[in-house]
């Protein structure tokens, strides 16, 4: 069950799983065009370990609209004043794609941050990320004649990405959408979410990464998304790499949706090791 919480002009649609005995609070934070069960099988499985909290990214989900223009920033400052209203003293960031971005942006601005996992996020993206991604986008602008219309679509991209279709899966693009006279439309802005994503290429990269002080987890998937070209190359997280104080990584075949919508339970202990690591 979620439940909103306000913030400076906004409020955000969070899950959190947790009774606040443990020190440390553990936030996933989810991709683009997302919305919190999107981390799902993540959540799952560390909740039995730590305090937990996924949400909606504004603009997602349940969450309030994103103030325009927006970027990345705008959505650092939202996870600022979220853990700003939380009764925990330390954090945990595990981002995924666009959540890489800002677990990075918010740990170069607050002292509250323990550790930050990154799963295929937060690197230089390239012209093949644009061409991937702004395509994807254009499901936004359109309605449709029913929810199963936009499941069955959703169902077919994916499950051409190699994601194993599950009642999850069913609840994630449920979220995503809503009723509006007699329509289903998705419930995220088209012209804000493109924003969104164009703030990937504004991003100050090597300002941010010289001040991230904490240890870092990156996850590189080098699966295909189409002619052989994943999501984000390697090569785009070679700054990061070079910059970063303390950061390892590891590259995983699957690619960037496989990562996050199956279930990767060899993934799950690599991440346990980084976090069980003083």
């Amino acid at each position: 069950m979620t439940d909103l919480i306000q913030i400076e002009n906004k409020m955000i649609n969070v899950n959190k799983t947790g009774n606040g005995k443990n020190d440390v609070l553990l936030i996933f934070i989810h991709g683009l065009t997302g919305n919190y069960l999107q981390m799902h099988h993540f959540q799952e499985h560390f909740k039995e370990t730590y305090d937990t909290l996924s949400y909606d990214l504004s603009g997602r989900g349940d969450s309030s609209i994103q103030e325009s223009p927006t970027n990345i920033h705008q959505h650092t400052d939202d996870l600022l004043q979220l853990i700003d209203s939380l009764d925990y003293d330390k954090f945990i960031l595990a981002g995924y794609s666009m959540g890489g971005y800002i677990a990075l942006d918010t740990a170069a601005q607050s002292d509250k941050i323990e550790k930050i996992i990154l799963l295929d996020g937060g690197g230089v993206a390239n012209e093949d990320t644009s061409n991937l991604v702004i395509p994807s986008l254009g499901r936004l602008e359109k309605s449709f004649d029913s929810s199963d219309d936009y499941l069955d679509m959703m169902k077919q991209s994916y499950s051409a990405l190699g994601v194993e279709w599950s009642p999850v899966m069913d609840q994630v693009i449920n979220h995503e959408i809503q009723e509006v006279n007699g329509a289903i439309h998705p419930k995220s802005d088209y012209a804000l979410t493109k924003q969104d994503f164009e703030s990937f290429y504004e991003y100050p990269h090597s300002k941010i990464y010289e001040n991230v002080k904490v240890p870092v987890l990156l996850i590189i998937c080098t699966g295909p998304i189409k002619d052989n070209t994943p999501l984000f190359s390697k090569d785009g997280y070679s700054l990061m790499l070079d910059t970063v104080n303390d950061i390892r990584s590891t590259d995983y075949g699957l690619n960037h949706y496989e990562i996050v919508f199956n279930n990767n339970p060899d993934l799950n202990k690599e991440i346990e090791k980084f976090l069980e690591t003083e």
